[in-house]
């Protein structure tokens, strides 16, 4: 008997136990601050990356992401690649190089991390043998992760995503 309630226990607790965004404060791209999770919206979703080679699972996300999905104020977007890696005395270079590399139109949700790493990958259930992945993560406004992937780009997924994002954007 015992064992069967702790197995319903966990069970009714994983279930209602939503990860939630580490509170975060870093520049955009074009300079303003976020910071999360004030800034969220009723649905946004975060597009994480622990790579350097991760550039083309990211914009292949985040391009229609930005301009299929994240049109309105009740659906935002934030792509966050997480820099906590790179040596202090380099990331201005790094973070120079992305702003050169970012569309003028996409640097005010373009977002690196240089901070809590290992609570960003413990929300996105980073996995080691997909480091190049991008972590794509659909929170609502108070922070909770709502919807997440870390497979490549599909129609599929995308639909599920929006799907999702219109569903939270509804309610708020």
């Amino acid at each position: 008997m015992r064992s069967l309630m702790t197995l319903l226990l966990a069970s009714i607790a994983a279930t209602t136990a939503n990860p939630v965004v580490p509170a975060t404060q870093a520049r955009a791209l074009d300079g303003h601050e976020v910071r999360l999770p004030r800034d969220l919206a009723p649905a946004t979703v975060l597009i994480l990356s622990f790579s350097r080679n991760a550039a083309k699972t990211t914009t292949a996300w985040a391009v229609p992401v930005q301009t299929r999905l994240a049109r309105t104020p009740a659906i935002t977007l934030f792509n966050m690649p997480m820099l906590a890696e790179v040596p202090s005395f380099v990331r201005p270079m790094v973070v120079r190089s992305i702003r050169d590399q970012v569309p003028q139109v996409a640097r005010g949700t373009f977002v690196p991390l240089v901070d809590h790493e290992a609570e960003w990958k413990q929300l996105a259930g980073y996995d080691p043998h997909a480091a190049d992945a991008a972590y794509i993560l659909l929170l609502d406004r108070e922070g909770h992760v709502q919807w997440s992937t870390h497979e490549a780009f599909s129609d599929a997924s995308f639909r599920l995503l929006s799907d999702r994002a219109n569903q939270l954007a509804a309610t708020h």
